[in-house]
């Protein structure tokens, strides 16, 4: 028998209202297998999933009655804001909570009902608790301030054409050996917002800080991709092209401090791989930081167990979280900064390859990126300050380093050769990288060593010490390895050199080229072949190339170079107590001519003593005569020698990006720097008594020889 209308009406009329159901009319995918409730928001997506930035998808649709039409789901990465756009930004700002899911809690009440042998039926405390989120979730209204915020970046994009060939330009020269962004996803996002006045893009502050921090490190590699010849128009990179979009991207940087979104991860990293040239122990440090922070606040350092994330979503994490975790280890260990996070709290895995993602990438660098953080994985081990002098295990620690970076080397790809890299390739600087951070490692590891036998020589020759002390083997053997490191990157700087790569904007390269030298100048007590002078010169040459227009690269330059006085001098002593020591058996029979250039030699020894004669001695050799050279450094001029193969580089603009501490007391003008006004070095020393040191030092490199504390046992 057929039903009336009115039974059937009956039959499909709720009982209990929508309202006050407990029971969500329909959930999502995520909800569901939580056994959540599902709180949808007019974007078309649930609460849960909006807040999580994560994709929210329904089994059905819901009718028209039910008054939410649905839509694609978002991708990666995205914010989810209402799909009515309003012609203000205060219509359309996105809003975000500072509400993360740590813990599924409900997942886990359900798992632990089943280890309690319970049923999996929802209690009522659970019930009270979506209540309770849902109330903390709610989204907040946009302040005046933030919404200011966000309109002048918006205006502050740049014409489309310039925005395409910075976003080339980082991901050709600026992506290296990391994962910044889904290259395809975010080209699609600046393709959206570009053409669609009313994007949801437009009132997500994480997108356009993104965009931004991307635009500032494009403008940084700009110089590469300068057609050859002389030049027509203004030279944009002579200053700091990026400031108009890092102002932008620093000013959105409180808004998204505490979005749960990938972007607001991206952004701080990405503003901080641009600041290291500039300040890397400083603003770079902290955006780094920061952007490590909040990865680990994601828990993208966690395999997850969420089975609701796909492949693709799950590797973009993954690859994220490495990148991140990869650049500010390896910048804390050439720092000399304090370890951040233990790796050993790291589950997930590295990255791996994924056909579907890597196939969209416009520079596909994935062999790269996981070459890198297992050889960070390696630095880690290998710098760690530690007891490799004292250490009863330490043949076997250094065997097993040492095995450790040569199975890393032997493993990379055959195309990781830089002689079969055409040098214009976008992968040429990152395999370049690959080794310089290799050699690297090789120096971290054997630099004490180094110091260590370097001192004993003088010690022993300078009569500090009655006998050679006997010098260990492997310490021996460390010491020689650090050498032929240092030697080996100068040879990758000439390659750099010749094929026109090298950039005035990389920190990586400045620290990598000067701890070269250092080390190089360090080996030169022990020993000096007939090419020493050469590598020296090559050295400081390329530093003053890419110091060009960075008052504290210039700085930098100054420190190496009074070290290159420190070992000079060391070594001129050294050759005069081996030759009085030779002479001492026919004293007699020297003729008034040695004797008068000794007595000269002393004189002029005796003349740069002159002003440090009331400095207390600290009590090593090595320190006390440290302090003479500084003295007799000349004064690095403008002008620069010019190398052969190498790009010239205008010694002009970049006045941004020096430290205001420095500028008044160093030199108040760059002309200044000539040899016929050189700046006293007292005043050189005195702006050393900041914060700079600490950078200075980092920069260089020249804290691998700070031996304070160094055991004198070998």
């Amino acid at each position: 028998m057929m039903d009336s209308p009115s039974a059937f009406r009956r039959r499909r009329r709720r009982r209990v209202a929508d309202e006050n159901r407990k029971r969500a009319p329909r959930a999502c995918d995520r909800c569901k297998a939580r056994k959540s409730k599902c709180i949808e928001s007019l974007a078309g997506a649930c609460q849960r999933c909006s807040l999580s930035n994560l994709t929210c998808r329904f089994d059905r649709e819901k009718s028209p009655q039910d008054g939410v039409q649905g839509r694609s789901s978002p991708r990666v990465g995205d914010q989810v804001a209402p799909t009515h756009v309003g012609g203000s930004p205060e219509e359309n700002i996105a809003i975000d909570s500072h509400q993360t899911e740590r813990v599924l809690w409900p997942h886990f009440l359900s798992r632990l009902r089943e280890a309690f042998s319970l049923d999996s039926q929802t209690a009522p405390e659970v019930q009270d608790m979506v209540a309770m989120q849902a109330h903390i979730t709610r989204p907040k209204i946009p302040q005046p301030a933030e919404i200011s915020r966000l309109r002048a970046a918006i205006e502050a994009f740049p014409p489309r054409p310039v925005a395409d060939f910075l976003l080339s330009v980082v991901i050709k020269h600026g992506t290296d050996t990391f994962f910044y962004f889904d290259q395809a996803q975010f080209l699609a996002d600046i393709d959206h917002f570009y053409n669609e006045p009313n994007s949801n893009l437009r009132s997500d502050s994480s997108f356009v800080c993104l965009a931004m921090a991307a635009f500032a490190l494009g403008s940084q590699w700009t110089v590469l991709e300068r057609p050859e010849g002389p030049t027509l128009g203004p030279r944009p990179e002579d200053g700091d092209p990026g400031q108009v979009f890092s102002s932008q991207a620093k000013a959105l940087i409180p808004d998204i401090i505490d979005r749960p979104c990938l972007r607001s991860i991206q952004a701080p990293f990405v503003l901080g791989v641009y600041l290291m040239p500039a300040s890397a122990i400083g603003s770079s440090y902290v955006y780094m930081g920061l952007a490590l922070r909040k990865a680990l606040a994601f828990d993208l350092h966690q395999n997850t167990d969420d089975q609701t994330l796909n492949e693709r979503e799950r590797e973009v994490r993954r690859r994220l979280w490495w990148s991140i975790y990869s650049l500010e280890k390896c910048t804390t260990v050439k720092l000399n900064r304090p370890r951040s996070i233990n790796i050993d709290i790291i589950t997930v895995p590295l990255p791996a390859p994924l056909a579907s993602l890597d196939s969209a990438q416009t520079f596909n660098n994935i062999q790269l990126q996981i070459a890198y953080a297992r050889l960070i994985k390696i630095l880690d081990r290998v710098a760690e300050p530690g007891d490799w002098l004292t250490d009863a295990t330490k043949p076997t620690r250094s065997a097993r380093a040492e095995a450790d970076l040569r199975e890393w080397k032997k493993s990379l790809p055959q195309e990781f050769k830089l002689e079969n890299i055409h040098p214009k390739d976008s992968s040429y600087r990152a395999v370049f990288h690959l080794y310089l951070n290799y050699y690297y490692a090789w120096i971290a590891m054997g630099k004490v060593s180094l110091v260590t036998v370097a001192r004993a020589k003088l010690r022993y020759h300078f009569g500090r010490a009655s006998e050679m002390p006997h010098i260990d083997e492997t310490v021996d053997q460390l010491s020689k390895a650090c050498s032929k490191a240092g030697r080996k990157l100068l040879q990758l700087f000439e390659n750099l050199t010749r094929t026109r790569n090298i950039s005035r904007f990389s920190f990586t390269d400045f620290q990598g080229c000067s701890i070269a030298v250092i080390v190089t100048l360090v080996s030169g007590i022990l020993e000096r072949d007939s090419a020493y002078e050469a590598r020296v010169a090559f050295g400081l040459d390329c530093l003053r190339s890419m110091s060009a227009g960075n008052m504290t690269a210039k700085m930098g330059v100054r420190f190496v170079e009074a070290l290159q006085s420190i070992t000079n001098e060391a070594i001129e002593k050294l050759k005069q107590t081996s030759s009085f020591t030779e002479r001492s058996a026919i004293a007699e029979e020297s003729n008034l001519t040695s004797e008068y250039n000794q007595w000269a030699e002393w004189l002029a020894r005796q003349d740069q003593r002159q002003t440090t004669d009331e400095t207390p001695s600290s009590g090593d050799p090595l320190v006390t005569e440290s302090v003479l050279p500084i003295q007799q450094t000349p004064t690095w001029p403008v002008t620069q020698t010019h190398v052969p193969g190498l790009a010239s580089w205008d010694s002009t603009g970049r006045e941004l990006l020096t430290p205001v501490s420095l500028v008044p007391q160093v030199v108040p003008h760059e002309t200044n720097m000539s040899r016929q006004t050189p700046a006293t070095d007292n005043d050189f020393l005195s702006v050393l008594y900041t914060d700079e040191q600490t950078f200075l030092m980092g920069l260089t490199g020249l804290d691998v020889l700070d031996f304070s504390g160094f055991s004198t046992q070998l």
